[in-house]
């Protein structure tokens, strides 16, 4: 699964792609072996999802104009969302904030943040990854975010529980 999650991101438009390890490091490294990224330990994941974020934040190079954080959980996004999101975010020529997609009015993940939020990416904690930040640019900058409306709920699945995962298995035996 996390595999077949950083394909897309490593096939996409994106400059470069830091994986972010942490619970069972060493099987996810082995996922990702051979691939066009790099990849970088975070040792207090135990600490919340943000942490990661962080970590991955802290690898990225500083003349960047955006990051997209995605997860290794959301097999079923695909390389055409990354590419979506990140040609959605540069038509804006920089005056976007963040570039999200959305499907039927509901925001899915992952999402596109502007270089400009750096620091305040930086100063996350705890478990609840990008979220506040996203909700204060809907409130006070609104007209800053670019919505990329997509075609299918794939934006929403994740799988953290082995029922979600063996429900998606089953998916793709149905396929």
């Amino acid at each position: 699964m996390v595999r077949h999650s950083a394909l897309s991101l490593a096939g996409s438009k994106a400059a470069e792609v830091i994986a972010v390890t942490g619970h069972q490091a060493e099987k996810v490294e082995l996922a990702l072996e051979n691939m066009n990224l790099r990849l970088t330990y975070n040792s207090a994941y135990k600490s919340g999802q943000a942490t990661s974020l962080v970590a991955g934040l802290n690898e990225a190079a500083d003349d960047t104009d955006g990051y997209v954080f995605a997860l290794g959980d959301q097999p079923l996004i695909s390389q055409s969302v990354i590419d979506l999101l990140i040609d959605s975010f540069a038509a804006s020529e920089g005056k976007a904030f963040a570039a999200a997609p959305f499907f039927k009015g509901r925001r899915g993940n992952p999402v596109l943040f502007s270089s400009a939020l750096r620091k305040e990416l930086a100063s996350l904690k705890g478990d609840e990854g990008a979220r506040g930040i996203f909700r204060t640019l809907q409130n006070e900058f609104p007209d800053r975010i670019v919505p990329v409306e997509m075609v299918g709920e794939e934006i929403f699945w994740d799988f953290d529980t082995t029922e979600e995962f063996n429900q998606l298995q089953e998916k793709f035996k149905a396929l």
